[in-house]
């Protein structure tokens, strides 16, 4: 059996029952016998990619930091960039270990620039709207090695990963959860990518939830509007992960997690 990777949100991880339903999914998947491996450099196991925007906009205001975004993308100055790890490289990381040790597993909270797992450089300026957008600290993951992960989950830890990178030139950086989960994925050679988040699953025209969804019908959905403005960036990011070549990205909640449930993306 190939890993998992898990994508968990930062409002998330301030949920005890959501956490108590992820760790419990995590013991049956650790307790799944490997069997034989499709590829030869995966190792079974469970690892969780984790960000932080609730928090980092909570410390923010209290520090009296704006919080800026353009296109619902972060402007990561040097002062949020000391709120980031103050935040999701420290108290939710270290919180969201403690909560997984309480329920029997073996966490080991990372970042992605522990053991050089992610190297990335300062992402150029993006033109959104005809005007060019400096994020400020913010990464495009250039490698990802994933050696560190491969040894603790032999071991049967569950690596707890911070969404932050690493840079040569600039150091700590930013980076999307979604961007750094799908990196990681493909270096292990995931089986399957979770993308967990507030709803059940995607839900079809009639409020109905969507067992399976097809690019062709993500795309007919946002052109007939029953696909929500808050959904789209989550499938949109979904099926990239798709189309890269991940075997299965599933999107639901912790509940319907460990109930099997959730929308599975499939690439036509």
């Amino acid at each position: 059996m190939e890993p998992v990777v898990v994508k968990l949100s930062g409002g998330l991880t301030e949920s005890r029952e959501a956490i108590a339903h992820l760790c419990g999914w995590v013991k049956k998947v650790m307790d799944t016998a490997p069997g034989s491996f499709e590829a030869a450099n995966a190792v079974p196991g469970v690892t969780i990619v984790h960000g932080g925007g609730r928090q980092i906009n909570a410390m923010s205001e209290q520090l009296g930091i704006p919080v800026r975004q353009v296109a619902g993308r972060r402007i990561t100055d040097r002062e949020t960039m000391d709120v980031l790890l103050a935040t999701v490289g420290g108290t939710v990381n270290r919180k969201l270990v403690s909560e997984m040790r309480r329920h029997g597993l073996q966490a080991v909270g990372l970042t992605g620039a522990d053991g050089e797992l992610t190297t990335a450089v300062r992402r150029e300026p993006l033109e959104i709207d005809g005007e060019a957008i400096d994020f400020g600290y913010v990464g495009h993951i250039l490698s990802v090695r994933p050696e560190l992960l491969q040894t603790l989950m032999e071991q049967r830890y569950v690596p707890v990963v911070a969404c932050l990178t690493w840079s040569e030139e600039e150091g700590m950086l930013n980076i999307n959860a979604d961007t750094m989960a799908i990196e990681i994925a493909g270096s292990l050679f995931a089986r399957e990518l979770v993308m967990l988040m507030e709803p059940e699953a995607v839900l079809d025209v009639h409020l109905n939830p969507i067992s399976s969804l097809t690019f062709s019908e993500f795309q007919q959905g946002v052109t007939g509007g029953w696909i929500s403005a808050g959904m789209r960036p989550k499938l949109e990011t979904g099926f990239k992960a798709v189309r890269s070549g991940l075997e299965r990205v599933r999107l639901t909640n912790p509940a319907g997690l460990a109930a099997g449930g959730g929308t599975i993306l499939i690439n036509d």
